[in-house]
């Protein structure tokens, strides 16, 4: 079974090596792996062309956003299991293929398989929170609660039955996928409790006042594009929930 891995890139000379380490070190060889870089302007292309002899794609020009840039990805994809890796995480261990492959494999019915992922702090290896897998249960999308997206693998035919991420997002793109296939399509999925992808905190979608209004604008107007209702309100609960996150 093999699996396509995406990481899409933009200025990420500083966190890109390690997330090529991290893929080139899995135990399981059946991936192909695919770099989207959106035309960087620092030393990222250096990187990248180090270990070219590893990467099955490398493609370096502007795009229209983060969601263009995987979608771009999974257009050359050719695995039936497709992993989206960005420039700033990392897989938790070795094995992290390896159980993602034996739960699909142990189950073909199975299209969509969620694990945990890690927040560290930005410039170093403390664990700040865990976005655990099992607390995820498909109503919290209607409170602006989603898996955690890193850690959610699919099956490449599910991006070509139900369509690939919608560009028109600068944020909540992979939210806006869940809400289509979670809710709309009512595709099922299986939790696991293992840590596959370790994250670095100040993501986009939080890493201030105005990101996080953008992000709830846009999981709002997810919910009006497949014709599902939610509210400010509501959307405004999943920062309490994200509290049982957090790791003393």
């Amino acid at each position: 079974m093999k699996v396509t891995i995406i990481t899409v890139c933009y200025n990420s000379e500083k966190t890109i090596e390690k997330t090529i380490k991290s893929v080139l070190s899995q135990n399981y060889k059946d991936y192909e792996y695919i770099i989207i870089d959106g035309g960087s302007t620092d030393n990222t292309i250096n990187i990248v062309n180090k270990y070219k002899k590893k990467i099955d794609i490398f493609k370096s020009e502007k795009d229209r956003g983060i969601y263009d840039a995987i979608n771009k990805g999974i257009n050359h994809s050719t695995g039936s299991i497709i992993s989206i890796l960005h420039s700033d995480d990392v897989f938790c261990d070795k094995l992290t293929i390896n159980k993602v492959i034996s739960n699909f494999k142990s189950n073909q019915k199975i299209d969509c398989l969620i694990g945990n992922t890690v927040i560290t702090k930005k410039n170093s290896k403390k664990k700040l929170r865990k976005y655990n897998a099992n607390f995820f249960k498909n109503w919290m999308l209607y409170l602006g609660f989603s898996p955690p997206h890193p850690s959610t693998f699919f099956k490449q035919k599910i991006y070509k039955k139900y369509g690939l991420y919608n560009n028109k997002y600068t944020i909540a793109g992979d939210f806006e996928f869940f809400v289509r296939v979670f809710l709309k399509k009512k595709l099922s999925f299986k939790i696991i409790n293992e840590n596959f992808v370790l994250m670095k905190t100040g993501g986009k979608s939080s890493n201030s006042f105005r990101s996080n209004l953008i992000a709830s604008k846009e999981i709002i107007k997810s919910f009006k594009d497949n014709n599902l209702y939610t509210n400010w309100f509501l959307v405004s609960l999943r920062f309490p929930l994200k509290l049982f996150q957090y790791i003393n």
